[in-house]
């Protein structure tokens, strides 16, 4: 147990500032999160900071854990600025740019969306918007992947068709139907090798 009553509160500020990212995170784990002699103003700023560097560090996870309450913290005390930056929209962005480094396409767009009502001109935000459509591409598409099962599942069905009822009761159809089921096949596969080609090429 920390003795905190033997610790100056203002130190403890002052300190942390001196930080890199990583030591913040250790430091504020241990002097700040539950030291009931810093004032909530100073604690929330150091929170702040603290989820930042969170975010810095690649850990997007815990960032996305512990930043939804402090947007609405911010909300409902009414900050408005952070180190000179919107605090509101600071938070949401990195919240929405955690989602894009998670691959978390759908949820980075949709905070991404809200950005963009409340700066239209915020380049960062349309940047990111734009590489989200690119990355999601054909190879994300629900419509082209089911494409690529009912093309197999297509040439699966008339196969098992021209077996046991085409060619022997209809011969006459029997080329076309092996055609078909070829065609479909080679469409199916074609259509696959594309769409994991462009999951390989944006994975790089």
């Amino acid at each position: 147990m920390v003795p905190w009553e033997e610790i100056n509160p203002d130190e403890i500020y002052l300190r942390f500032y001196t930080l890199g990212y990583r030591e913040r995170l250790s430091y504020f784990e241990k002097y700040v999160r539950s030291n009931p002699y810093i004032g909530d103003k100073e604690k929330n700023e150091m929170a702040i900071d603290h989820l930042l560097a969170l975010f810095e560090l690649g850990k997007y996870e815990k960032f996305l854990y512990e930043v939804d309450p402090m947007i609405e913290y911010v909300v409902d005390q009414n900050i408005y600025r952070h180190n000179g930056e919107d605090a509101f929209y600071l938070l949401l962005f990195k919240k929405a740019a955690s989602h894009y480094n998670l691959e978390e396409w759908d949820s980075a767009k949709f905070i991404l969306l809200q950005l963009k009502r409340i700066q239209p001109e915020d380049k960062i935000s349309q940047m990111l918007l734009s590489r989200i459509e690119r990355k999601k591409g054909l190879g994300h598409s629900p419509f082209w992947q089911s494409m690529v099962v009912l093309g197999f599942l297509f040439s699966f069905f008339t196969y098992i068709l021209d077996i046991f009822i085409i060619e022997p009761f209809a011969y006459k159809w029997h080329e076309v139907a092996v055609l078909v089921t070829e065609l479909s096949f080679v469409l199916a596969t074609v259509l696959l090798c594309f769409l994991c080609y462009t999951l390989i090429r944006l994975k790089r």
